[in-house]
This record gives structure tokens, C-alpha cells and sequence, in this order.
């Protein structure tokens, strides 16, 4: 990252160490009062951690440590979690002063706070003696930094690649064709197409073929891998080697390898592979021996990272191609060839299980290769076996050996990660196989748990985007919903990365799994952190000698037997609480009475549904540290003390909760979602002027207010105009037309987000036209005219647009050159269509999606979309029947079909699409 980074609280390697260091240091800064008596103590155990701390940093990136250095360093790491905790849980009884109360109170307590210090004067000579004990076994074993590094030098696990018959290959025509057609064009400047993608899928077997296919049209060719830690002087040299020039024999600079090099392409037309890249500095070397001279000469680069993939192609994104999984059919093929050499010859009693292993491969070539070749082997294709290994590609991938090599590949991406990212990457091993995580979620729970080192300039939450958007980048994770401003929205893990994760927790005691085949993963004593993932019908228990005191993070998947099982008081260290119960289908109720007494909590998301009726504490404002309240679905009674948190950052609640009065005191407040008019006072509705931090806004309506509707305009209209932070608003109130908000004048011109689905507006309202930034954009009017829709066409930013009119426009709609410069997505609800594309309009449009009540006139210039991917056409009418394709219709299909973008058409019928104007009204505008 280009970004200085700063040191993370808490790291895989050396656990809460600076977390730790950090909390001494204050005390011992500050001068504690109640800590003078042990103030040497305390510097001593300091000085101690640090010196341990600084050598743990040493073999933080140390390979192959031997077994005592291995168990020493875990030592530490264990010692300084439990530390911490007992330094937290000394300053929350402390945090009382005994001030409170009459004199015979105050006696008490102030005898009781003499107790309370001679126990901690025991409890850190105690920390003392466990701090000296393992510095002296550090001594005692000679645990030092001259262990020599182990000289065997593994096979690179890419070799394979290189030498695989073009028989053996499946899935590789496709995207071979396609990266033949880019770099075999007529262009004769240097060309570099890179191919970006995840460990195992095939990238280097793919820039192989199709160095096979076309090498011999070049003077000359070259493929060359570059790994993590490349020796340039070797990379060059070899590349000097291929392309039939000797190197120098004698040890010579990377300098005059590159003027070697590039003297010897200036004039020949070469093509030069390189596989592998990790990094941006090494490809500005490599390319510095690359010369643009105009023969047509090309470079195929190979990596995991995206950020590199487009620094290799000067950042012309079209010339990177991002290498997908294989389909089933491809997959299959591949699988059933290997096993039994014939993709028909699969025995039927092996056709399911067989299926069920394809699907944990996932597409993922190098997995499907290693599994195929475990089978083949085997003397037997009994039913038994089959079974066997598909139970064993759960979670428990490290004990087939056969997947050494696989583990291996995916194991190079986990040690290339910085010490700040393999944290972040190891917790998502708390969310269960084929789980879809939100980008949301995620950093908010890696922030709460410590691991978010600042950029310079940016907050925390920012700075976990930029994390979680390198492991994106990296190939880490994989997207599932990405924006049309390009976010990635929520992701999953491929099923081998998660076996890679689970792996690495147990070896570093980092997480610890229960899961539904009532197996426990990485079980150590002291358990950090825990998933829990069955159902009712399926419940492990934790052994006897399992200590969950100590647990920071606990997930809960699947059902609520843990909870029954385990009080929540116990767990005095509680970070982080996730309780999915999403697939729950029966009436329960959840009770969540125990969290009062968890005064480290930070983040809490309870994720339920409709039948879940959740009880909460009447009490929760000694929950001094929590930042995020996330609660979708479910039955809940907010406290009423909810109003005095002070760190409270996200408030995430049902619709149809009602908030307790006070409101405006929550002054930290960044996300604010369902707020419900018609649940809330008209104190609260004014309170949300105060809350001039929020820049993420979910009002609701639902219930019958107490008050009337122009008091709640008028309440809200003042709020919002008040709130010079707000960057995304989300209204929806059914049933409403209204001029109230047409007059608004937000003080917030950073809208990116602004969507009034069930708020109907006369007209475009004027202010929306000065949001300058806005780049999503939902709204409702009851008529549209030509100035309104000039106004959205002149929004900069704006790249969805869903818009709905109640009445057809009295003229024809034009859609100039030029306008929506930036729009990728437009959804237009109207009676009837009177649209017309002049060419130019929306240039970067890739979805259109029109909804009408007939057409009698289709909309005219559709070709003029040349970007335009996908059309959907939504048409009054009977349900199941296709709206007839003849006249209008019949013409605008054949003008769709004669588009040089060739965009895919679905069209549907909608019964009952509009009503009378009376019914509308009382109705509601529907979402666009």
C-alpha cells in the first residue's frame, strides 16, 4: 500500500503484544494512581514484552521454525492475551472511585478498593514470575536468531504447468481464442495483456498455451517466472538465455543486463511470458528491458494481484483478463477423464458423490486435478472411498496429501500477505463454508477486534476498506455483488481458501471451529476466538478442559443451543458477538439478558427473522466500549439507556422499532438505520438535527403515528437540513405525495447515495440538481418534464438512476449527446414510453430496464447505446402471457437485434402494473 501503515494492535505472529505494550505505556505515562505501588513492576514486565516483542517480529516471516522456537513463541503470544485481559478487567473495577454514596458507603467501598489493590500487587508479581519464567526459557534452550535457514530449496509447485500435454487441458480453447485475438491484432506498438486470478486456476497454463500457439510467428520468445522474492540478475539472465543471446559470464549489474537486453529486442519482434508477478516494483524493472518498437512485439504477464495486473498494462483495464473458475461441464470433463479416462465411463453409483466433489473443487482446476489424481490411484472405485473423500473436503482439506501441492500454491498468497492483512484474512474463518459476507460487516468487526492499523489521514473504517479491498485485489476472496461504481459489496471464500484459513488458526491458536459434524478444529485450553456452526438438529459440546473465558469473538450459525448451554457472563472478554439464526423457521425466543455484564463488547450483530422474538438487557449503558448494534429482523424492545452509550458509531434496527426518547444525545452516531416515523416521538424526529455525524440515514414508516403527517414534514425537513455530513439517504414512505420535501435545502452536498422510492415528488425537485456528487439516485415524481429530466442528465456522478412516474410526459423525452455522462444503469417506470437516445447519450449505459403499461411507441436511437449489455422490458398484461412482439414492439426488437452490441433482451409481462390514480395513491409508489 503507498500509504504509511501503522503498527496494528493485534497480529496473527505476536497476538495482543503492542496491544499490551500499549496499555502499559499509559499507565506507567500517566502516572497511575492506583498503580504507584507497582509502578517497578510494571516497567519491568514492559521492558520485558518489548525485548520478547521485537524478537517475535524477527520470526514473524521465518519458514520451517524448528519445534522448540515454534512452542516458545506461542508461549508469548498466549501470555501476552492473557495480560491484556487481566490489565482490562483491573481498570474496569477500578473505574469506580468510591465517591458515590453516603459515608458509611464510601467506607465500604474504600475498604473494599484496598483489597481489591493488595490482590493486584499479588496478581502482578504473579504476571512477574510468568514474564521471567519464559525469558529464562528463551535462555535456556539458546532460542535465537541463529538457527541457520533451512537450504532445501522446494520444486516451484507451478512447474507442472509448463510441461502439460494440450490433451490433458480442459476449458483452455475459450480463453485461449480470446487472448489470441487480443494480442494478434494489427497494432504494431508494444502490447501487454495481463491475466489476473487466483492461485490454482490455471493462469500459468493458459499464457503457456498460447505461447505454444503463437511463439513461433515472433524473432523471438522467451517465459520466465518471477515468485515473491525474485533475483532479477537471474531472471534477466535467463531471459538473455531464451531469446538465443549469452549472458555475461562474469556477475554483472541488473543495469547492464537491462542494456542488454533492450539492445538486443530494439529490432526484432519478440514475445516475452512472465509468469507470476507479486509486486509493482518488479514488473517497473522487467519492463524497463522491454522495448516499444513498433513490431508488433507483445508481453503476456501472469499474477494473483489486480492492482498489479493493471499497473502491468499501463493501466488500460481492457488488456487485463481476469480468468474465471471452470464451469461444471468443463469441470467434469476434466475430473472424469483423469479418473477413469472417459468423461461417460463414471460408474452410476458413483455419479452423485462425484458431483458433490466437483462442487467443492469449485471450478478451481488445480483442486479438481490433485482429486482426480488421488482416485485414479486407488486400486478400488468402491462407493465407500468416494464417500470418504467427500466428507474429507469439508473443513479438514490438510489431511489429503494429495493436495500438498494445491495447499502449497494458495499457502505462497497467504505468506506474500503484510502482517497488518493476514489477521484480516484469518478471521473470515468464523463465517461458515459457502457463507457471503458484507464488506459492512467485516471491517467494522476487524475494527472492534484490533486489527486496523490507520493510513495517514484516514479513520479506521476507511482504512478496513482499503484492507479488505486488497484482498480483493489479491484474489484472496472472491466477489460476489459489486456495484456500479465498481465496490465490492460482499464477498465469499473459495472452499480451498477456507481450508487454508482453518489451517493456519490452528497452528497459531487464532480461531477455533465447532461445526455442525460435531468436530472441533484448532482446539487449544485457552480459546480466542470461536464459530460455532450446526443446527438444532446437529450441537457439539466443548471438552471439559476447553477454557472459553478468554474468547474475544464468538460466532453463532445455525441455531441457539450454545446459548442455552453457555450463559453470555461468562465471557468477560467479549469483543465481538455475531448470532446468524437467518435460517430459523419457527417461533423462538432469544434471550440476550447476559450481555450487560460484557464490558469489552464492541460489535454486536443479531441477523434472525421474522419469528424470532429477541429480549435484550433493560439495561445496557454500561456497555461503555460498543461501537456497532446490528440487529435485522426479529422482535425487539430497545433499552432505554441505549441513548447514554457513548461510542456507539452504527445503530442498525428492525423496521417497527421504536426508539426510546433522547435520541439527540447520540451524538457519535455515523449509521442510523430504520429510524420509523411512525414509531418515533416528534422530539426524536427533531432530535435527529443533532446527530451531525451521521452520514448513513434509513428513515421508515410503519404503525399509526400519535402525531400528525405535516408535523412529521416539518420535523424531519428541519433535521435533514441540519445534517452537513449525510452522504447516503434512504426514505421510504408508503402512500405519500407530498410537497414537503420538494423545498428542502440540505446543508449536505455530498449525497452519493439518495433513494425516495415511496416518496412521490410533484417534479424533480430543484436541490437534487445541485448534488454535484450523487451517484445512485431512486425517485418518484408525478409527472416528469423536459427541464426535470435535463437537471438529472447534467449529474456528473451519477451512475444509477431508477426513475417512476405516476403520468406519461406530456412530451417526448430527449436524451442528448452527452447527457448522463456517467450513467450504467437506468430504470424508467412510466405509463408509456416516450424516449428518444440521440447518439452520444449515456455513453457508459451497460443496463437499461423499462417498465410500462403498453407501448404504442417504442423508444427511438437505441442503437445509439454503444455500451449497452443487457435490456429488460417489463409489459402490462396477463400473467404468464408474453406481451404480443407485433407492431411497435415488433419493430423495437429488430432495431435491439441490429445493435452492434449485440445486448441480451428479456421481456415479461406484469398483470395489473397500474391502477386508477385513486388507487395509486392510496397504494403507494412501488420501488423503482
Amino acid at each position: 500500500m503507498s500509504a504509511r501503515v501503522e503498527q496494528a494492535l493485534v497480529s496473527v505472529s505476536t497476538g495482543a503484544m503492542d496491544s499490551l505494550l500499549v496499555k502499559l505505556t499509559i499507565l506507567l505515562d500517566d502516572g497511575h494512581v492506583k498503580f504507584r505501588n507497582i509502578a517497578k513492576e510494571l516497567s519491568f514486565v514492559r521492558d520485558e514484552l518489548s525485548t520478547m516483542k521485537a524478537f517475535l517480529d524477527t520470526l514473524a516471516d521465518r519458514e520451517d521454525l524448528n519445534p522448540v522456537t515454534k512452542e516458545w513463541k506461542n508461549q508469548v503470544r498466549e501470555m501476552a492475551y492473557d495480560i491484556e485481559d487481566w490489565i482490562d478487567e483491573v481498570m474496569h473495577h477500578l473505574s469506580d472511585d468510591g465517591t458515590r454514596g453516603g459515608p458509611i458507603m464510601k467506607i465500604i467501598q474504600h475498604l473494599n478498593m484496598l483489597k481489591t489493590k493488595i490482590r493486584i500487587a499479588n496478581e502482578i508479581q504473579q504476571i512477574k514470575t510468568r514474564v521471567v519464567e519464559v525469558s529464562h526459557r528463551h535462555k535456556r534452550y539458546k532460542i535465537d536468531l541463529s538457527i541457520p535457514r533451512s537450504e532445501y530449496v522446494s520444486i516451484d509447485p507451478r512447474l507442472h504447468a509448463l510441461f502439460t500435454d494440450k490433451d490433458g487441458l480442459e476449458g483452455i480453447d475459450g480463453p485461449g481464442n480470446e487472448l489470441v485475438k487480443w494480442l494478434m491484432d494489427e497494432h504494431q506498438q508494444l502490447k501487454v495483456v495481463s491475466v489476473v486470478g487466483i492461485g490454482g486456476l490455471g493462469k500459468t497454463t493458459l499464457a503457456n498455451e498460447v505461447y505454444r500457439r503463437i511463439g513461433d510467428q515472433f524473432d523471438c520468445q522467451a517465459f520466465v517466472s518471477v515468485s515473491q522474492r525474485p533475483e532479477m540478475t537471474r531472471i534477466l539472465s535467463n531471459i538473455l538465455l531464451q531469446l538465443g543471446e549469452q549472458p555475461p559470464s562474469q556477475p554483472c549489474e541488473v543495469q547492464n543486463l537491462l542494456y542488454v537486453l533492450r539492445k538486443h529486442l530494439q529490432d526484432r519482434r519478440y514475445l516475452v511470458i512472465i509468469d507470476d508477478l507479486w509486486d509493482e516494483s518488479a514488473w517497473d524493472i522487467l519492463r524497463c528491458a522491454l522495448p516499444n518498437n513498433d513490431h508488433a512485439s507483445r508481453v503476456i504477464t501472469t499474477t494473483r494481484i489486480e492492482t498489479v495486473a493493471i499497473a502491468c498494462c499501463s493501466y488500460r483495464h481492457e488488456c487485463v483478463y481476469k480468468m474465471a473458475p471452470l464451469d461444471y461441464q468443463h469441470s467434469k470433463r476434466l475430473f472424469l477423464n483423469r479418473v477413469f479416462g472417459s468423461d461417460d465411463a463414471c460408474p452410476e453409483q458413483l455419479r452423485d458423490v462425484s458431483s458433490e466433489i466437483l462442487e467443492k473443487c469449485a471450478g478451481l482446476p488445480l483442486a479438481i486435478i490433485s482429486i482426480s489424481s488421488l482416485l485414479a490411484n486407488q486400486s478400488t472405485t468402491s462407493f465407500e472411498q468416494w464417500e470418504h473423500l467427500r466428507n474429507s473436503l469439508g473443513n479438514k482439506l490438510g489431511k489429503l496429501s494429495a493436495l500438498d501441492g494445491m495447499r502449497r500454491i494458495l499457502h505462497l498468497s497467504y505468506k506474500s500477505l503484510p502482517s497488518y492483512l493476514k489477521a484480516c484474512f484469518l478471521y473470515l474463518g468464523i463465517y461458515p463454508e459457502d457463507h457471503t459476507f458484507r464488506k459492512s460487516d467485516v471491517v467494522r468487526q476487524w475494527i472492534a477486534e484490533g486489527f486496523i492499523s490507520k493510513l495517514q489521514g484516514q479513520d479506521a473504517e476507511n482504512a478496513a476498506t482499503c484492507y479488505f479491498n486488497e484482498l480483493v485485489n489479491r484474489s484472496m476472496i472472491l466477489p460476489i455483488e459489486i456495484n456500479y461504481q465498481h465496490e465490492v459489496l460482499s464477498c465469499k471464500l473459495h472452499d480451498m481458501m477456507l481450508d487454508l484459513i482453518l489451517s493456519e488458526c490452528s497452528e497459531e491458536n487464532f480461531m477455533t471451529i465447532m461445526d455442525k459434524c460435531n468436530a472441533t478444529l484448532g482446539l487449544h485450553n485457552n480459546i480466542r476466538r470461536l464459530s460455532v456452526q450446526y443446527d438444532n438438529r446437529n450441537h457439539g459440546v466443548m471438552p471439559p478442559a476447553t477454557n472459553l473465558s478468554h474468547v474475544r469473538s464468538i460466532g453463532i450459525f445455525g441455531g441457539s443451543n450454545f446459548l442455552h448451554m453457555h450463559h453470555l457472563s461468562q465471557f468477560n472478554f467479549l469483543r465481538i458477538l455475531v448470532i446468524d439464526f437467518s435460517d430459523v423457521s419457527y417461533k423462538m425466543k432469544l434471550d440476550l439478558t447476559g450481555l450487560c455484564k460484557l464490558y469489552q463488547l464492541r460489535y454486536l450483530k443479531i441477523e434472525t427473522n421474522i419469528h424470532v422474538q429477541i429480549q435484550l438487557p433493560t439495561q445496557i449503558g454500561e456497555l461503555h466500549q460498543l461501537e456497532t448494534l446490528n440487529i435485522e429482523w426479529g422482535s425487539v424492545v430497545i433499552p432505554s439507556d441505549i441513548v447514554c452509550l457513548p461510542r456507539l458509531i452504527h445503530l442498525i434496527i428492525p423496521e417497527g422499532t421504536r426508539l426510546p426518547d433522547g435520541i439527540a444525545n447520540m451524538k457519535s452516531l455515523v449509521t442510523l438505520q430504520s429510524f420509523d416515523l411512525g414509531q418515533n416521538s416528534l422530539d426524536n424526529i427533531k432530535g435527529l438535527s443533532e446527530l451531525t455525524n451521521l452520514r448513513d440515514l434509513n428513515i421508515c414508516f410503519s404503525g399509526t403515528p400519535s402525531i400528525s403527517n405535516t408535523e412529521i414534514y416539518d420535523g424531519l425537513c428541519s433535521s435533514l437540513e441540519m445534517l452537513s455530513n449525510l452522504k447516503y439517504l434512504y426514505l421510504y414512505w408508503p402512500g405519500i405525495c407530498s410537497n414537503g420535501l420538494s423545498l428542502l435545502n440540505p446543508s449536505s452536498r455530498n449525497f452519493q447515495t439518495l433513494e425516495l422510492v415511496y416518496w412521490c415528488f410533484p417534479k424533480v425537485p430543484i436541490w437534487v440538481g445541485e448534488l454535484h456528487k450523487l451517484q445512485i439516485l431512486k425517485i418518484a415524481v408525478e409527472e416528469l418534464s423536459m427541464d426535470g429530466f435535463l437537471m438529472l442528465a447534467s449529474l456528473p456522478a451519477l451512475t444509477n438512476l431508477g426513475l417512476r412516474t405516476q403520468r406519461s410526459p406530456r412530451e417526448s423525452i430527449t436524451i442528448h449527446n452527452m447527457a448522463f455522462p456517467a450513467l450504467k444503469y437506468f430504470k424508467y417506470w412510466c405509463r408509456a414510453p416516450r424516449l428518444t437516445f440521440e447518439a452520444g447519450a449515456m455513453p457508459k449505459l451497460e443496463k437499461l430496464k423499462l417498465r410500462f403499461k403498453e407501448i404504442l411507441e417504442v423508444p427511438s436511437g437505441t442503437e445509439h447505446l454503444l455500451g449497452l449489455k443487457e435490456i429488460f422490458l417489463e409489459i402490462g398484461g396477463l400473467r404468464g402471457k408474453q406481451p404480443s412482439r407485433k407492431g411497435a414492439l415488433c419493430e423495437w426488437i429488430m432495431a435491439i437485434n441490429m445493435h452492434p452490441g449485440r445486448p441480451s433482451l428479456k421481456i415479461v409481462s406484469s398483470p395489473h402494473m397500474y391502477q386508477s390514480d385513486e388507487e395509486t395513491d392510496k397504494e403507494g409508489v412501488r420501488g423503482t
